[in-house]
């Protein structure tokens, strides 16, 4: 089972990831993190990745190029899967993606529910 933390959950695609998640065999929703916790998600949310004490595998991200820079820090540091979605980075923030990317966290999984493939690294 691959364990996620959502990341900017309440947000349209964070809604839309976790509505998905439902019914994806084999990947379960454990966390969200949003400064909004105006929803409910059936799992719980925190303002902060700090503030999140539940284990994971990935973290799935759209939220918000300014909080790119700490989330991509943060999965390193705790050798966490990143799929990064959200839109908007600078060329600097590309650039530390790139990096970010060449540092050895996981290996690619692949999970798939209908005709939807999401790829984690895990």
């Amino acid at each position: 089972m691959v364990r996620v933390i959502m990341h900017g959950c309440n947000g349209v695609m964070g809604q839309v990831i976790t509505g998905m998640a439902k019914d994806m065999e084999g990947l379960t929703i454990v966390a969200g993190i949003d400064l909004k916790n105006d929803k409910e998600n059936g799992y719980p949310v925190y303002a902060s990745l700090e503030e999140c004490k539940e284990e994971a595998d990935v973290v799935v991200d759209f939220a918000s190029p300014k909080a790119a820079d700490h989330l991509m820090d943060f999965c390193a540091e705790k050798k966490l899967g990143l799929v990064l979605c959200t839109t908007g980075l600078s060329e600097e923030q590309i650039k530390k993606v790139k990096e970010t990317a060449e540092k050895p966290l996981c290996h690619p999984k692949s999970i798939l529910s209908d005709h939807t493939e999401l790829f984690f690294c895990c």
